[in-house]
Protein backbone atom coordinates (compact mmCIF):
# COMPACT_ATOMS: atom_id res chain seq x y z
CA UNK A 1 0.00 0.00 0.00
CA UNK A 2 2.90 2.31 -0.56
CA UNK A 3 6.91 3.01 0.33
CA UNK A 4 9.54 4.36 1.73
CA UNK A 5 12.82 6.13 0.41
CA UNK A 6 15.40 8.15 1.77
CA UNK A 7 16.56 11.90 0.54
CA UNK A 8 19.84 13.47 0.98
CA UNK A 9 20.79 17.31 0.57
CA UNK A 10 21.56 17.83 -2.86
CA UNK A 11 24.68 19.94 -2.66
CA UNK A 12 26.19 22.61 0.34
CA UNK A 13 23.59 23.94 2.62
CA UNK A 14 22.60 26.91 2.60
CA UNK A 15 21.53 27.62 6.31
CA UNK A 16 19.44 30.46 5.36
CA UNK A 17 16.92 30.14 7.59
CA UNK A 18 17.97 27.54 10.09
CA UNK A 19 20.29 24.65 9.89
CA UNK A 20 19.42 22.49 6.71
CA UNK A 21 18.47 18.71 7.34
CA UNK A 22 20.98 16.51 5.30
CA UNK A 23 19.15 12.88 5.67
CA UNK A 24 15.24 13.27 4.95
CA UNK A 25 12.72 10.02 4.78
CA UNK A 26 9.78 9.70 2.14
CA UNK A 27 7.32 7.96 3.37
CA UNK A 28 4.11 7.50 0.45
CA UNK A 29 1.15 5.40 1.71
CA UNK A 30 -2.18 4.70 -0.34
CA UNK A 31 -4.17 5.46 2.65
CA UNK A 32 -7.96 4.68 0.91
CA UNK A 33 -8.90 4.60 -3.19
CA UNK A 34 -9.09 8.73 -3.15
CA UNK A 35 -6.33 9.78 -0.11
CA UNK A 36 -3.06 9.16 -0.85
CA UNK A 37 -0.09 10.21 2.49
CA UNK A 38 2.86 11.60 1.11
CA UNK A 39 5.41 12.23 4.31
CA UNK A 40 8.50 14.17 4.10
CA UNK A 41 10.29 13.52 7.31
CA UNK A 42 13.87 14.26 9.29
CA UNK A 43 15.57 10.97 9.45
CA UNK A 44 16.53 11.45 12.83
CA UNK A 45 12.73 12.39 13.56
CA UNK A 46 13.71 15.09 16.03
CA UNK A 47 11.44 17.89 14.38
CA UNK A 48 7.68 18.52 16.14
CA UNK A 49 5.03 16.33 14.83
CA UNK A 50 1.82 16.59 15.59
CA UNK A 51 1.08 14.03 17.75
CA UNK A 52 -2.06 11.36 17.06
CA UNK A 53 -3.35 12.07 20.63
CA UNK A 54 -3.92 15.40 20.26
CA UNK A 55 -5.30 14.94 16.54
CA UNK A 56 -6.25 11.71 15.95
CA UNK A 57 -5.98 10.83 11.69
CA UNK A 58 -7.87 8.16 10.27
CA UNK A 59 -4.84 5.92 9.13
CA UNK A 60 -7.24 4.10 6.44
CA UNK A 61 -7.22 0.42 5.79
CA UNK A 62 -4.03 1.10 2.59
CA UNK A 63 -5.23 -0.12 -0.58
CA UNK A 64 -3.10 -1.37 -3.35
CA UNK A 65 -1.91 1.25 -5.83
CA UNK A 66 -3.45 -0.43 -8.71
CA UNK A 67 -6.58 -0.05 -6.87
CA UNK A 68 -6.01 3.95 -6.56
CA UNK A 69 -7.93 6.48 -8.10
CA UNK A 70 -4.04 8.33 -7.76
CA UNK A 71 -0.67 8.12 -9.19
CA UNK A 72 2.35 8.58 -7.65
CA UNK A 73 5.69 9.13 -9.22
CA UNK A 74 9.24 11.20 -8.39
CA UNK A 75 12.11 12.25 -10.37
CA UNK A 76 15.36 13.91 -10.03
CA UNK A 77 16.20 16.92 -11.65
CA UNK A 78 19.99 18.35 -11.59
CA UNK A 79 19.12 21.92 -10.66
CA UNK A 80 15.82 21.67 -8.56
CA UNK A 81 16.70 18.29 -6.80
CA UNK A 82 13.67 15.59 -5.57
CA UNK A 83 10.44 16.26 -6.74
CA UNK A 84 7.10 14.49 -7.35
CA UNK A 85 3.76 14.00 -9.23
CA UNK A 86 0.14 13.56 -8.00
CA UNK A 87 -1.78 12.78 -11.37
CA UNK A 88 -5.38 12.10 -11.73
CA UNK A 89 -6.84 10.32 -14.79
CA UNK A 90 -3.26 11.34 -16.16
CA UNK A 91 -4.06 15.39 -15.03
CA UNK A 92 -1.24 16.42 -12.19
CA UNK A 93 -3.39 17.33 -9.34
CA UNK A 94 0.42 17.84 -6.80
CA UNK A 95 2.99 18.78 -8.67
CA UNK A 96 6.65 19.63 -7.10
CA UNK A 97 8.73 19.04 -10.31
CA UNK A 98 11.39 21.83 -11.50
CA UNK A 99 11.14 22.96 -7.40
CA UNK A 100 13.52 23.29 -4.83
CA UNK A 101 12.52 21.80 -1.91
CA UNK A 102 14.04 23.22 1.22
CA UNK A 103 14.22 21.26 4.68
CA UNK A 104 15.84 23.20 7.49
CA UNK A 105 15.14 22.64 10.79
CA UNK A 106 12.99 26.03 11.59
CA UNK A 107 12.20 26.49 7.56
CA UNK A 108 10.24 24.24 5.14
CA UNK A 109 9.73 25.49 1.60
CA UNK A 110 7.68 23.25 -0.71
CA UNK A 111 5.73 24.60 -4.24
CA UNK A 112 3.53 22.81 -6.32
CA UNK A 113 2.64 23.36 -9.87
CA UNK A 114 -1.01 24.60 -10.62
CA UNK A 115 -2.88 26.58 -13.52
CA UNK A 116 -2.00 30.44 -13.96
CA UNK A 117 -5.52 31.06 -13.44
CA UNK A 118 -5.97 28.69 -10.21
CA UNK A 119 -9.46 28.22 -8.81
CA UNK A 120 -8.24 27.81 -5.32
CA UNK A 121 -10.79 27.67 -1.89
CA UNK A 122 -10.09 27.16 1.57
CA UNK A 123 -6.22 28.04 3.54
CA UNK A 124 -8.75 29.64 6.43
CA UNK A 125 -8.99 31.54 8.46
CA UNK A 126 -9.31 35.01 6.51
CA UNK A 127 -12.15 37.68 5.66
CA UNK A 128 -11.84 37.21 2.06
CA UNK A 129 -13.69 36.04 -1.19
CA UNK A 130 -14.22 32.72 -1.62
CA UNK A 131 -12.38 31.69 -4.38
CA UNK A 132 -8.60 32.81 -3.34
CA UNK A 133 -6.89 35.13 -5.86
CA UNK A 134 -3.99 33.30 -7.04
CA UNK A 135 -2.38 36.47 -8.12
CA UNK A 136 0.42 36.68 -5.75
CA UNK A 137 -1.43 36.64 -2.50
CA UNK A 138 0.24 35.02 0.79
CA UNK A 139 -2.65 33.78 2.97
CA UNK A 140 -0.76 33.37 6.66
CA UNK A 141 -1.99 31.13 8.94
CA UNK A 142 -1.27 32.34 12.55
CA UNK A 143 -3.71 32.54 15.08
CA UNK A 144 -4.67 35.99 16.40
CA UNK A 145 -7.75 37.73 17.70
CA UNK A 146 -8.43 41.02 15.91
CA UNK A 147 -11.55 42.69 14.41
CA UNK A 148 -11.95 40.73 10.88
CA UNK A 149 -9.21 42.80 8.70
CA UNK A 150 -10.15 41.83 5.37
CA UNK A 151 -7.45 39.10 3.57
CA UNK A 152 -5.59 38.69 6.70
CA UNK A 153 -4.89 36.17 9.08
CA UNK A 154 -7.58 35.53 12.41
CA UNK A 155 -8.75 33.41 15.13
CA UNK A 156 -7.94 29.83 13.16
CA UNK A 157 -5.71 27.68 11.38
CA UNK A 158 -6.54 25.25 8.72
CA UNK A 159 -4.21 24.50 5.80
CA UNK A 160 -6.22 22.54 3.64
CA UNK A 161 -7.50 23.76 0.51
CA UNK A 162 -9.46 22.42 -2.50
CA UNK A 163 -8.71 23.04 -5.65
CA UNK A 164 -11.43 23.32 -9.11
CA UNK A 165 -9.37 22.67 -12.59
CA UNK A 166 -10.80 23.96 -15.52
CA UNK A 167 -10.18 21.36 -18.14
CA UNK A 168 -11.44 18.29 -16.44
CA UNK A 169 -14.02 20.52 -14.06
CA UNK A 170 -12.81 18.18 -11.22
CA UNK A 171 -12.00 18.84 -8.03
CA UNK A 172 -9.03 17.97 -6.01
CA UNK A 173 -7.99 18.64 -2.44
CA UNK A 174 -4.85 19.12 -0.04
CA UNK A 175 -3.90 19.02 3.66
CA UNK A 176 -0.71 19.95 5.38
CA UNK A 177 -0.88 18.46 9.02
CA UNK A 178 1.11 20.62 10.37
CA UNK A 179 0.75 23.76 13.28
CA UNK A 180 3.64 25.86 12.38
CA UNK A 181 3.13 29.27 11.62
CA UNK A 182 3.09 29.44 7.31
CA UNK A 183 2.46 31.26 4.93
CA UNK A 184 0.72 30.04 1.58
CA UNK A 185 2.06 31.70 -1.38
CA UNK A 186 -0.61 31.96 -4.57
CA UNK A 187 1.28 33.08 -7.58
CA UNK A 188 0.10 32.62 -11.44
CA UNK A 189 1.33 29.43 -11.94
CA UNK A 190 2.19 28.02 -8.21
CA UNK A 191 1.28 27.72 -4.65
CA UNK A 192 3.77 27.46 -2.41
CA UNK A 193 4.29 26.79 1.46
CA UNK A 194 6.65 28.69 3.82
CA UNK A 195 6.84 26.59 7.05
CA UNK A 196 8.56 27.66 10.33
CA UNK A 197 9.43 24.54 11.53
CA UNK A 198 7.56 20.40 11.86
CA UNK A 199 7.56 18.47 8.77
CA UNK A 200 5.91 18.26 5.38
CA UNK A 201 2.83 15.70 5.98
CA UNK A 202 1.17 15.86 2.63
CA UNK A 203 -2.76 14.00 2.40
CA UNK A 204 -4.00 14.85 -1.45
CA UNK A 205 -8.01 13.98 -1.64
CA UNK A 206 -9.10 12.41 -5.39
CA UNK A 207 -12.52 14.27 -5.41
CA UNK A 208 -13.27 14.40 -7.97
CA UNK A 209 -16.46 16.65 -6.71
CA UNK A 210 -16.24 19.35 -4.10
CA UNK A 211 -18.75 17.19 -1.76
CA UNK A 212 -15.96 14.30 -1.87
CA UNK A 213 -12.94 16.08 -1.10
CA UNK A 214 -15.06 17.63 1.69
CA UNK A 215 -16.16 13.92 3.00
CA UNK A 216 -12.34 12.31 2.53
CA UNK A 217 -11.08 15.34 4.00
CA UNK A 218 -13.53 15.07 7.12
CA UNK A 219 -12.98 11.02 7.15
CA UNK A 220 -8.77 12.30 7.77
CA UNK A 221 -8.84 14.93 10.35
CA UNK A 222 -12.88 13.49 12.14
CA UNK A 223 -16.69 14.71 11.48
CA UNK A 224 -18.66 17.78 12.73
CA UNK A 225 -19.62 17.40 15.94
CA UNK A 226 -23.15 16.90 16.48
CA UNK A 227 -24.50 20.72 17.42
CA UNK A 228 -27.76 21.01 19.47
CA UNK A 229 -30.49 22.04 17.59
CA UNK A 230 -31.42 25.06 19.19
CA UNK A 231 -27.94 26.19 17.98
CA UNK A 232 -29.03 26.28 14.21
CA UNK A 233 -31.91 29.10 14.98
CA UNK A 234 -31.37 33.34 15.07
CA UNK A 235 -29.22 34.29 17.99
CA UNK A 236 -28.76 37.89 18.91
CA UNK A 237 -24.65 38.71 19.69
CA UNK A 238 -22.91 42.61 20.26
CA UNK A 239 -20.00 43.48 22.02
CA UNK A 240 -20.77 47.09 23.39
CA UNK A 241 -24.03 46.42 25.67
CA UNK A 242 -23.56 48.68 28.52
CA UNK A 243 -26.31 47.27 31.33
CA UNK A 244 -28.28 44.10 31.73
CA UNK A 245 -31.23 46.40 31.38
CA UNK A 246 -29.74 47.25 27.73
CA UNK A 247 -29.73 43.38 26.73
CA UNK A 248 -33.19 42.74 27.90
CA UNK A 249 -34.75 45.42 26.11
CA UNK A 250 -32.99 44.08 23.11
CA UNK A 251 -34.63 40.68 23.50
CA UNK A 252 -37.56 41.94 24.09
CA UNK A 253 -37.35 44.00 20.89
CA UNK A 254 -37.03 40.53 18.93
CA UNK A 255 -40.74 39.37 20.63
CA UNK A 256 -42.26 42.77 19.85
CA UNK A 257 -40.49 42.57 16.46
CA UNK A 258 -42.04 38.34 16.01
CA UNK A 259 -38.56 37.13 15.38
CA UNK A 260 -37.91 34.27 16.99
CA UNK A 261 -34.69 34.22 19.19
CA UNK A 262 -32.67 31.05 20.14
CA UNK A 263 -30.45 32.14 22.36
CA UNK A 264 -29.04 35.55 24.04
CA UNK A 265 -24.90 36.39 23.62
CA UNK A 266 -23.44 38.76 25.98
CA UNK A 267 -19.93 39.96 25.57
CA UNK A 268 -17.00 40.61 27.97
CA UNK A 269 -19.14 43.57 29.37
CA UNK A 270 -20.44 41.87 31.88
CA UNK A 271 -17.29 40.91 33.41
CA UNK A 272 -16.21 42.74 36.56
CA UNK A 273 -13.21 44.98 34.21
CA UNK A 274 -13.42 41.99 31.95
CA UNK A 275 -12.22 39.26 34.24
CA UNK A 276 -13.03 35.87 34.00
CA UNK A 277 -15.93 33.89 35.95
CA UNK A 278 -16.65 37.44 37.25
CA UNK A 279 -19.53 39.88 37.24
CA UNK A 280 -19.94 43.73 36.78
CA UNK A 281 -21.67 44.24 40.38
CA UNK A 282 -23.18 47.43 38.93
CA UNK A 283 -24.14 47.42 35.44
CA UNK A 284 -24.47 43.58 35.72
CA UNK A 285 -25.32 42.39 39.18
CA UNK A 286 -26.04 38.51 39.41
CA UNK A 287 -29.41 39.04 40.78
CA UNK A 288 -30.44 40.61 37.62
CA UNK A 289 -28.17 38.11 35.40
CA UNK A 290 -30.21 34.99 36.63
CA UNK A 291 -33.36 36.71 36.47
CA UNK A 292 -32.73 37.41 32.98
CA UNK A 293 -31.84 33.48 32.88
CA UNK A 294 -34.93 32.35 34.26
CA UNK A 295 -36.88 34.98 31.64
CA UNK A 296 -35.03 33.39 29.01
CA UNK A 297 -35.47 29.58 29.97
CA UNK A 298 -39.13 30.34 30.23
CA UNK A 299 -39.39 30.74 27.08
CA UNK A 300 -37.37 28.06 25.78
CA UNK A 301 -34.55 30.50 24.79
CA UNK A 302 -30.84 29.83 25.60
CA UNK A 303 -28.23 32.22 27.80
CA UNK A 304 -24.18 32.73 26.52
CA UNK A 305 -21.61 34.44 28.07
CA UNK A 306 -18.60 34.87 26.13
CA UNK A 307 -15.89 33.68 28.26
CA UNK A 308 -12.09 34.93 27.20
CA UNK A 309 -9.03 31.67 27.73
CA UNK A 310 -6.91 34.88 29.14
CA UNK A 311 -6.80 35.32 32.63
CA UNK A 312 -5.53 38.21 34.56
CA UNK A 313 -2.45 38.14 36.52
CA UNK A 314 -3.22 39.33 40.05
CA UNK A 315 -2.58 37.92 43.26
CA UNK A 316 -5.98 39.34 44.42
CA UNK A 317 -8.10 37.53 41.40
CA UNK A 318 -8.79 34.06 42.71
CA UNK A 319 -9.42 32.69 39.22
CA UNK A 320 -5.49 33.07 38.75
CA UNK A 321 -4.23 31.99 42.14
CA UNK A 322 -6.24 28.69 41.85
CA UNK A 323 -4.99 28.31 38.44
CA UNK A 324 -1.35 29.07 39.33
CA UNK A 325 -1.29 27.09 42.59
CA UNK A 326 -2.87 24.05 40.65
CA UNK A 327 -0.09 24.28 37.62
CA UNK A 328 -2.59 24.75 34.40
CA UNK A 329 -1.02 28.09 32.51
CA UNK A 330 1.07 27.47 29.62
CA UNK A 331 4.66 28.21 30.34
CA UNK A 332 8.28 29.55 28.56
CA UNK A 333 11.21 27.42 27.75
CA UNK A 334 12.58 28.39 31.21
CA UNK A 335 9.55 27.19 32.99
CA UNK A 336 8.27 30.72 33.78
CA UNK A 337 4.69 31.84 33.38
CA UNK A 338 3.70 32.89 29.35
CA UNK A 339 2.78 36.45 30.41
CA UNK A 340 0.47 37.69 27.21
CA UNK A 341 -1.69 41.19 27.46
CA UNK A 342 -5.56 41.00 26.75
CA UNK A 343 -8.74 42.98 27.52
CA UNK A 344 -7.68 43.01 31.95
CA UNK A 345 -4.14 43.25 31.00
CA UNK A 346 -1.28 40.74 31.56
CA UNK A 347 -2.53 37.42 31.15
CA UNK A 348 -2.02 33.87 31.41
CA UNK A 349 -3.23 31.16 29.43
CA UNK A 350 -4.64 27.47 30.54
CA UNK A 351 -2.68 25.00 28.73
Amino acid sequence: DGFAASLKLNGQPCNKYGQDIASLTLSVRFDTSDRLHVHISDTEKTQYQIPQWIVPLDKGLGVDKRHHSLEFTHAHNETSGFGFKVQRDGEAIFDTTGHVLVFEDQYLELTSNVAADANIYGLGESPNWFRRNPDNTTITLWNRDVADPFGENVYGSHAVYMELQSKSAKFHGCYLHNSHGMDVVLAPGTVQYRVLGGTLDLYIFGGPTALDVIDQYTQLVGRPACIPYWALGFHNCRYGYTSVDEVNQVIANYSRARIPLEAAWTDIEYMDKTRDFTFDAVNYPVSEMKKQLDALHARGQKMVLITDPAIHVDDAYGTFVRGRDQDVFIKNADGSLYVGQVWPGYTVFPD
